[in-house]
């Protein structure tokens, strides 16, 4: 009985993690997509830029269906990091320390994809992307999983809160 529970639980993160990621996601890419555009970039040049990943490409080719191939793999891989994420939630055991552990787990992100991949087998996405505005999106990324575990929380017992005794005089009154 105590086992399905646990699996309940867990299956229930997965299914957080991958519904949180996809939201996540989807205003991520709104986001590239509106500072791409305020660049004089085409709105679907992220699309294009994460098109590089499927084909492990260089540079990005510009076509309609590196656009469907762009959305899909980044729509896969912001699931993938939802779920990702999930497993990490039982470690993160109040408000403050989830939405820490989720900006630490957005910027990891931008660390590892973008410092480490992308200077070993994607070189443009050294070149391409504003890093800095990527290092924020990605903070931003991780703060839009909170809402779908800050309801897995346990909640936090009540404390007593201990006031001093109120000094009485001789009459009774403080």
């Amino acid at each position: 009985m105590r086992d399905n529970a646990q699996l309940e639980r867990f299956e229930s993160r997965l299914v957080r993690g991958a519904l949180g990621g996809a939201f996540a996601g989807l205003l991520f890419l709104l986001a590239n997509m509106w500072f791409a555009d305020s660049q004089g970039m085409p709105a679907v040049a992220p699309m294009l830029d994460i098109s590089t990943i499927f084909h492990f490409s260089d540079q990005p080719e510009v076509s309609p269906e590196n656009v469907v191939i762009g959305l899909v793999v980044h729509m896969t891989l912001s699931m993938g990091f939802g779920i990702a994420f999930s497993l990490v939630v039982p470690l993160l055991t109040n408000a403050r320390t989830l939405v820490a552990g989720a900006v630490g787990f957005g910027i990891a992100l931008y660390l590892f994809n973008f410092q480490v991949l992308g200077r070993l087998f994607f070189e443009w996405f050294q070149e391409g992307p504003n890093q800095l505005f990527e290092l924020f999106i990605h903070a931003v990324y991780g703060l839009l999983l909170v809402p779908f575990f800050a309801s897995a929380l346990k909640p936090r017992e009540a404390t007593e809160t201990h006031r001093p005794p109120v000094a009485r005089s001789a009459s009774g009154t403080a």
